[in-house]
């Protein structure tokens, strides 16, 4: 029996010759990067995704970063903005960001609650704003955070998750980026296939077929355009 997914939001990536693609987030991003050399990519989703694109559309030699880092939240992530997006002036930004606001508030027993998740909606506006300002064109992939069930407390956490991903997804349509629903595919794909498959035992960082899964749904959103 297959599994069908959800597809993901409807706005495709157009690729051009020489765009700058930047992956942005935590430490599903980061994936082990080399911190010291600016353009490797870690082992995770950003390095296979940026990898076939590169690989795939050679004659548009794209240049791909990978700027993600461990244990971020989104204040830090905002802290960084200038240096670690703006200034790399991107003409594709991909952002993976929001688990561990949940995670580090829970493991401090303070769930989430509306007053920050309304102060997490003006900062991501703030930073995509920033971003649209320098760029009119750029052209934004959101990725909605995920986690599974490992251990199995952490379903209790989708009462946060929720409602991060909505007002992620809001975002999305108001800057009419792309959004990737990673969350819920994850929760279609573990009812035919072990969790474990796709996460080490927190429940959060992917293991490669899980990074696998992750680079699969974002290469979905390409559509090469023919540069005049």
């Amino acid at each position: 029996m297959g599994i069908k997914f959800e597809e993901c939001a409807s706005v495709k990536v157009e690729l051009k010759a020489g765009q700058r693609i930047v992956f942005i987030g935590d430490s599903i991003t980061d994936a082990g990067r080399d911190y010291g050399n600016a353009y490797h990519l870690g082992d995770g989703y950003a390095h296979i995704a940026g990898s076939l694109l590169m690989g795939r559309y050679a004659e548009l030699q794209l240049e791909v970063y990978n700027r993600g880092i461990n244990g971020h939240k989104l204040k830090d992530l905002a802290d960084r903005w200038q240096k670690d997006c703006l200034d790399l002036q991107p003409d594709i930004l991909s952002i993976m960001i929001g688990i561990n606001d949940i995670w580090h508030h829970r493991s401090a027993g303070q769930p989430i609650d509306a007053a920050y998740l309304a102060e997490f909606k003006k900062t991501y506006c703030r930073i995509l704003t920033e971003a649209r300002a320098e760029n009119p064109d750029l052209q934004v992939v959101l990725l909605q955070p995920f986690l599974l069930p490992i251990p199995e407390d952490h379903l209790e956490w989708e009462q946060e998750l929720q409602p991060m991903s909505a007002l992620i997804e809001d975002l999305a349509q108001e800057f009419s980026a792309s959004y990737i629903r990673l969350h819920d595919e994850f929760k279609e794909l573990v009812k035919q296939v072990p969790a474990k498959h796709f996460t080490i035992e927190d429940g959060v960082h992917p293991t490669r077929i899980g990074h696998g899964v992750i680079a699969d749904r974002w290469l979905r959103l390409v559509e090469p355009a023919v540069n005049d």
